[in-house]
This record gives structure tokens, C-alpha cells and sequence, in this order.
């Protein structure tokens, strides 16, 4: 009797002890967390799926903040650019609360963190993860070294500095906005420079090409810094009778420009553009990248301003070069929504769905079947 109450109260000992451990173990695990953030400011890597496959929206990598900062006061900052707003923070096992938003922890080292946001009525095409890298560096070394050093070329002859036509520094574009003509400085965001440029040009030189033809033509050339253009460069085209036309359609926007500016200086630019035409016929469209994401970009920008039915003939463009355009699937939906021709965005919301988006899913709910 004596041996089996003795058996007993070693094992309850042992129980006791195991469980005493791994109630310490399990609290060290946010004072880790919390270290860890601590130690380094983070720099963003790249965002994908919570379940390890690509991510179907680009729009969230271009929005996710390029560096995070986490002080031990419980205060932290978000760091895009040269733009700065703060938070506060809190950790709770392997959750983190981020002003309202919470997160999960997946992994976090010396080297490296991974999160996904944490909400169990999240649709599966909602569930990003986000992939940060430990760094010493300050936010404006970081900011430096992605976004500034690789947009910068050096004009060899005369040893200028360029930057590459680039979201951070970039020249602005007047138009022939008489408003905009004696305005020394205005706010422009990068798409809406891109884009209103673009179809500038491409107004001026299509209207010289025959219709139903298919054209490519690569261009590049320079905004200087007092706002003219230089060094007009066609790299590619498969119409050379037609070179001309785009030059002089790029040379007539001369004086239209407003220097790019950094740090209070103004730099020369270097823009390059891909210009095409297609036969109407559909099918010719064949995919490239750079076509795609010129399409895709210009359509962001009519979005913008609210010019819903030329946005959507950009974004069928897309549709039609690629069947994994699912994020202008979804920007035409619902450029078709905020027309207020609720037939076709259902039609692309259904498409979605059939593909197991839920997102898509919900909006064709929500909108099309009452």
C-alpha cells in the first residue's frame, strides 16, 4: 500500500513539474517575440499566400509598408518611402495586435519573420502572409538602397545623374492643362504621371498609324531637369516607316513637364514606354508583361478618376492576354459596379467564383442574387 501511494506521488511530482515547465516555456515565448522585434528593424521580402502559393492580388505587395519598426515602450512605426505613421503594439502568445488588426507570429529569428493576419472569416483569396528580413539598417538605409540606388543610372558623356522613371522620384506631367501651365509645383501621384503621359503620346502617335494592324515599338528617353526632352531612343519596333511619328509625338511634350525633384534638387529622368496595336480580333493579343502591367497601370489611374468605361477596355485587354488576371477581373467588376452595370460585374464576379474564390463569391451574393 505504502509503495503504490509512494508510486503515486512521484508521478503527480513528475506531473507537476512538467506541467510548471511548460507554463514557463509557453510565457518566455512573447518575451522571445517581443526581443526579437525589438532587436532589428524589419525589412519587407516579399508577400505571398497563406498556404505557400502566389499571390493573386499585386495591389497587396505594393501596399504592404517597406519596413516596420517595433520599440520597447509598445510603440512602433510604419515606414513606406519617406512616409512614417505610428502604432502601438501588444503580444499575446504568438499573436500580435498592431492597433486594431491582429496577427500570427508563424516564424521569428535572428534572420527572418513570417505573419499572416489572423481572422478566422477571412476568403481564402484574402489570407496574404507577410515575409520581413532582420536588418541593422535605419529605415532611410533601406529606403536608400531599394527604392532610390536602383533607379539611378549615370549619363556616362556627361556624368549626370539619372533616375529611372520610378514611384519615389519621378517628373511630373502637365498636359496642356492651362491651369498647370504657370504652376511652379502641384501634387501628382506616380500612376496618374504615368498614365496621363502615356496616353498623350499614344493619342498623337496611333492617329498616324493604319487601323487594324498589329505594331510594337520600345522607346525610351530623358526629362531633363528644367522639363524637356532629350535623347528620344526607339530600342524596338517592328514598324520602323513609323518611328518618326512616335518621335515627334514625344518631342511635342517637351515643356510639359515638371522636373523630378529629390532632396530638394531637381534630376534628369529617363522614361522608357512600350507602345502596340492590335487587330480587333481578340485572339491576337498575345501576353507580355510589360504590355500587361502598362494596361493594368493606365486602368488604375482612369479608375482614379472615375473614368470607368476606358478603364474597362484597358482591363479587357488584360483579360484577354492572360487567364490568371484575376486582379483585373476584379478591378473591372467593379469599374461595371460603379458604373452601375451590375449585369456584366456579375458575370465577372460568377467567372471568379467558378474558379473557388470566395471573395468573388460573396460580392456575386451580396450583389446579383436578390
Amino acid at each position: 500500500m505504502k509503495k503504490n501511494v509512494l508510486s503515486f506521488l512521484l508521478v503527480s511530482l513528475i506531473q507537476t513539474v512538467i506541467f510548471a515547465q511548460s507554463k514557463i516555456d509557453s510565457s518566455s515565448y512573447p518575451v522571445q517575440v517581443f526581443q526579437l522585434l525589438t532587436k532589428y528593424n524589419w525589412e519587407k521580402n516579399y508577400v505571398d499566400m497563406q498556404d505557400g502559393s502566389i499571390l493573386q492580388d499585386p495591389a497587396a505587395e505594393r501596399k504592404t509598408v517597406m519596413c516596420l519598426m517595433f520599440r520597447k515602450n509598445g510603440t512602433g512605426s510604419f515606414i513606406q518611402g519617406e512616409q512614417a505613421s505610428s502604432f502601438r503594439f501588444r503580444i499575446i502568445d504568438s499573436l500580435v495586435t498592431i492597433n486594431e488588426a491582429i496577427y500570427k507570429i508563424d516564424k521569428i529569428n535572428d534572420y527572418e519573420m513570417t505573419f499572416s493576419v489572423y481572422a478566422k472569416n477571412l476568403d481564402g483569396d484574402e489570407k496574404f502572409r507577410f515575409h520581413y528580413l532582420a536588418t541593422k539598417d535605419t529605415p532611410s538605409e533601406i529606403y536608400l538602397r531599394k527604392l532610390i540606388k536602383p533607379n539611378i543610372v549615370f549619363d556616362a558623356p556627361k556624368k549626370d545623374t539619372i533616375f529611372l522613371f520610378n514611384q519615389e522620384v519621378y517628373p511630373k506631367f502637365r498636359g496642356n492643362s492651362e491651369w498647370l501651365r504657370n504652376v511652379p509645383d502641384f501634387e501628382q501621384a506616380f500612376d496618374d504621371t504615368y498614365g496621363v503621359s502615356y496616353n498623350f503620346i499614344e493619342d498623337e502617335f496611333v492617329s498616324h498609324i493604319p487601323k487594324n494592324i498589329n505594331t510594337r515599338f520600345e522607346v525610351s528617353f530623358d526629362v531633363t531637369t528644367r522639363g524637356l526632352v532629350e535623347n528620344i531612343v526607339i530600342t524596338s519596333s517592328t514598324n520602323p516607316e513609323y518611328n518618326p511619328y512616335l518621335s515627334a509625338a514625344i518631342q511635342n511634350t517637351s515643356r510639359k513637364w515638371l522636373p523630378a525633384r529629390w532632396k530638394e534638387k531637381n534630376y534628369k529622368s529617363r522614361i522608357q514606354y512600350a507602345f502596340q496595336t492590335e487587330k480587333e480580333d481578340p485572339n491576337a493579343i498575345a501576353y507580355d508583361p510589360e504590355i500587361y502591367d502598362n494596361f493594368y497601370n493606365r486602368a488604375m489611374g482612369l479608375m482614379a478618376r472615375k473614368k470607368y468605361d476606358k478603364a474597362v477596355g484597358l482591363l479587357s485587354k488584360c483579360i484577354l492576354m492572360t487567364e490568371d488576371s484575376i486582379d483585373a477581373l476584379y478591378k473591372r467588376a467593379e469599374c461595371y459596379q460603379a458604373a452601375g452595370i451590375m449585369k456584366y460585374a456579375c458575370m465577372d464576379w460568377s467567372f471568379l467564383s467558378s474558379k473557388g474564390l470566395k471573395r468573388a463569391e460573396k460580392l456575386y451574393w451580396q450583389n446579383c442574387k436578390q
